[in-house]
């Protein structure tokens, strides 16, 4: 099963590693995250997605919501 973090990169044609490289957060905190429910993530985790996706971190929160309800 593809995880929430995986599905949001996918749309944005990013890799976990590429995501770990710009963001400082390692890949290993990245493949966790990505297992967890998105209520489990932090503050930090979702503001790095987001700067790294080039969107602001309620629009990035906005389209993981949406992940995780499909």
């Amino acid at each position: 099963m593809t995880g929430i973090l995986d599905k949001y990169l996918e749309a944005h044609g990013l890799t976990r590693y590429q995501l770990a490289k710009n963001s400082g957060i390692s890949s290993t905190t990245w493949f966790n995250v990505n297992s967890r429910p998105l209520d489990r993530w932090t503050v930090k985790q979702v503001r790095a997605l987001a700067a790294c996706t080039g969107v602001s971190s309620i629009t990035a929160l906005r389209k993981l919501e949406e992940i995780d309800r499909a």
